[in-house]
């Protein structure tokens, strides 16, 4: 599940792509790109196993302070550009370990 997941997670690069080609403002191509990603982080989180699906909710909000990852707001509060978080949501993260 993982494999496609970041299958998913770099199709996004089509997108921005395609925005950006369309002149969507920087602002409108990341919101965009953001919301795909939390899609994509929504579906494949619920399509995950318990126990692991809870602990990847609850380590995700523990990191992000929200389940799905990190919002908007809380990446542009640590300083990141809209080009930044378009770029930033269609590179899959690392395995997250559910230990933390």
């Amino acid at each position: 599940m993982r494999q496609d997941y970041e299958a998913a997670v770099r199709a996004l690069r089509d997108r921005v792509d395609e925005l950006r080609a369309e002149g969507r403002p920087a602002e409108a191509v990341a919101r965009t790109a953001h919301a795909e990603r939390r899609a994509l982080a929504a579906r494949f989180k619920e399509a995950t196993p318990e126990p692991l699906r809870t602990a990847l909710y609850q380590r995700t909000a523990h990191v992000y302070g929200d389940r799905l990852g990190p919002t908007i707001d809380f990446l542009r509060a640590r300083g990141k550009s809209w080009d930044e978080i378009a770029e930033a949501a269609t590179r899959p993260g690392s395995v997250p370990s559910i230990e933390n």
